[in-house]
């Protein structure tokens, strides 16, 4: 009886500790080396990444009646507008655009491999092709709760070369 007992337990451990599905990432929410993502605030990035290797002076711009800038670092571009924040002055991040390894978008770099992608972020995408290099795209769509917008991953010969991420503000 006590053979039986420790058999059922041991087999209820192994049933729990087992590798579970993991949980598609929301493409609304991906953050870079596991911080910055998307509504991330200028003073956000800085602090976190230090200062840019460039950026724009901040222009008027006409969807939303604020003001835009980017700030470029090596491997990695952001677009901030101060327009659709809360309190219409603070810059947030609207997209970013990554390409180099040096960055982590929640579990993917550039050179991973296409199977990455989906186990990180899932299969429910649409394929396409990029318009500029006719590389493969995964397009990964923002409900209309938190976007609406879309993370798009550039694959070239089987491995990731580019990762954008944009809230659709106009």
């Amino acid at each position: 009886m006590k053979l039986q007992q420790l058999l059922i337990f041991m087999g209820i451990v192994a049933f729990a500790s087992a590798p579970t599905v993991a949980q598609a990432v929301n493409p609304a929410n991906l953050k870079i080396n596991g911080v910055i993502g998307l509504r991330s605030t200028y003073a956000q990035v800085i602090k976190t990444l230090g200062k840019p290797a460039s950026e724009s002076k901040p222009t008027m711009e006409q969807c939303t009646g604020g003001y835009e800038k980017t700030a470029d670092y090596t491997g990695a571009m952001f677009y901030f507008m101060n327009g659709p924040s809360r309190d219409g002055k603070t810059f947030e991040v609207e997209s970013f655009i990554v390409n180099s390894p040096k960055w982590t978008v929640s579990g993917v770099k550039v050179g991973d491999a296409e199977a990455v992608v989906t186990r990180k972020y899932g299969r429910r995408f649409s394929a396409g092709k990029d318009p500029e290099t006719g590389a493969r795209t995964l397009t990964y769509e923002m409900g209309e709760r938190r976007g609406p917008g879309q993370t798009t991953v550039t694959v070239k010969n089987g491995k990731v070369v580019k990762i954008a991420s944009a809230l659709m503000v106009c």
